[in-house]
């Protein structure tokens, strides 16, 4: 589970599943929950699966809304129905209120939950990765290494922890750590859609786009498996981008958003072909659809997508009342102040008796 406000959710594997209660161990993990903010309770009774699940969507609601107390107390209020039944749900909270401890400051009580998760499953991959992710924003490399490099050999066949592990450790600077993790994935097995997409994503982030482009090719190639949701049409799509083939980029961007009519950041970059074709009025509406999607992450470079092709169709006025508004709420965009009283001066000379809207190419370079 990567520690951001926005995240994936690493799929826990099978293999730390652990069916029914088990005395010893449920007291090993109580114990050490306990003095580690209170993870579960000991003794077994009846689960109350429905009442832990409902805690558990007002903990991840919380999150959302950045209560982190609220949160905390929700993801307890979740495991306090297990009566020390331990599973792989109340595995998975536990890492959830892990992730809540270190976002209201509690970093050494984030990593104590990890422990004791540990302490009763220490093949747990989740619990690795969380406690690494802790060390390394500890500015602890070499316990963050070691867990990192427990939590692949327990991930086994997760492409996903192995590309995670990699964008922690490039963003940490230790670019050469995070790229072994990718060398290790592409040994990985495998020639389902699954396998296809994760190992041309890998080339692609490692900037080898001829063998991200074949890996992708054969993916799309392949049939989705029901309730199976990857972006194989999306890497390929940048893939294809890095590579200079516009039409072919366009073709998978819109494949990829056909399925997926709520992804801001598809929606930009389709967007964004439609301005490099002339298409102001395609680019205006892709860009729309991006702020209408549910928080979108680029809803910045969306607004001033917006702006430009307002700009670009002559639509002056309406073009200055969108930017007013965006240099209130991004004051730190100095260009952006520049063009405002640029396109104050395009609205004045417009509302002038006689005057005509000149060509807007003096703004091309103010909105690139």
């Amino acid at each position: 589970m990567r520690i951001t406000k926005k995240k994936r959710q690493i799929t826990v594997s099978e293999q730390s599943r652990r069916p029914g209660c088990k005395n010893k161990k449920s007291r090993v993990l109580a114990a050490g929950c306990v003095l580690a903010v209170a993870c579960l309770l000991t003794g077994c009774g009846e689960e109350n699966v429905e009442n832990a699940l409902a805690y558990r969507k007002i903990g991840i609601n919380a999150m959302a809304e950045e209560d982190y107390e609220a949160a905390i107390q929700n993801f307890q209020k979740a495991l306090d129905q297990s009566k020390g039944q331990i599973r792989n749900l109340e595995l998975d909270i536990c890492m959830q209120k892990a992730e809540a401890l270190y976002l209201n400051g509690q970093t050494e009580d984030a990593i104590a939950v990890c422990d004791a998760v540990l302490e009763y499953d220490g093949g747990y991959a989740n619990a690795y990765y969380l406690r690494g992710n802790l060390y390394l924003r500890q500015k602890d490399s070499r316990k963050a290494l070691e867990d990192y490099e427990r939590a692949a050999k327990s991930a086994k066949m997760d492409y996903e922890v192995y590309i995670q592990l990699y964008e922690n450790l490039n963003r940490a600077g230790m670019q050469q750590e995070g790229r072994g993790y990718l060398e290790e994935a592409l040994k990985l097995k495998g020639k389902e859609r699954y396998h296809l997409t994760n190992r041309g994503y890998i080339y692609y982030l490692m900037g080898n786009y001829e063998e991200a482009k074949g890996q992708l090719l054969l993916a799309v190639r392949e049939k989705r498996k029901e309730g199976e949701d990857d972006k194989a049409e999306l890497y390929l799509a940048q893939t294809a981008e890095k590579l200079g083939d516009e039409a072919t980029a366009a073709e998978y961007y819109n494949a990829y958003a056909k399925d997926h009519a709520d992804d801001s950041v598809v929606l930009e970059e389709l967007g964004n072909i439609a301005m490099g074709k002339a298409d102001y009025a395609g680019a205006y509406d892709y860009y729309q659809r991006g702020l209408e999607a549910a928080s979108p992450v680029n809803e910045q470079s969306l607004r001033r997508g917006v702006i430009a092709a307002l700009e670009q169709q002559y639509e002056f006025e309406r073009a200055e009342d969108e930017m007013a508004q965006y240099v209130l709420d991004y004051p730190e965009d100095a260009q952006a102040a520049r063009e405002y009283e640029f396109l104050k001066t395009r609205t004045a000379a417009a509302s002038q008796p006689g005057s005509e809207q000149g060509e807007p190419e003096e703004s091309d370079e103010q909105t690139q």
